[in-house]
């Protein structure tokens, strides 16, 4: 799925979580999150284009980093915000339904998406989105 729509996903679903209490920060956050798991474009310099297709879609789109990046990065936000009337939970479920939202909607593309790394290599595809 294209960035723009995973970001508008991102702040949509920080605003539900955290937006009554933690205000912009919850749709800034939400956006800056919906984005993240993509971000392993960043090793395509030492991959070939087989390994891009390959990687892309793996470990950072599943319940695996999911769950793992949940309670560090929901953590660091209700320390940086712990001004804010906003609880640490609401924070790490800020953080958690982010990225299973960004997991989800890429499941709709043909390209399938390894929701099940490392225990899986089995691509989810609805086959509904190109």
């Amino acid at each position: 799925m294209d960035s723009i729509t995973q970001i508008a996903l991102g702040a949509a679903v920080g605003e539900a979580v955290a937006g009554r209490h933690a205000g912009w920060r919850g749709a800034a956050w939400g956006a800056v999150l919906g984005t993240l798991p993509d971000l392993d474009i960043v090793a395509y310099p030492f991959l070939d284009s087989v390994g891009e297709l390959a990687f892309h879609r793996g470990i950072t789109h599943s319940l695996f980093f999911a769950v793992l990046l949940t309670p560090i990065v929901g953590a660091a936000l209700a320390r940086l915000h712990r001004r804010q009337e906003a609880p640490p939970r609401q924070w790490r479920w800020l953080v958690f339904l982010v990225i299973l939202t960004h997991i989800l909607l890429d499941c709709f593309t043909v390209y399938g998406t390894q929701v099940l790394q490392p225990f899986s290599d089995y691509p989810v595809s609805w086959n509904a989105l190109f």
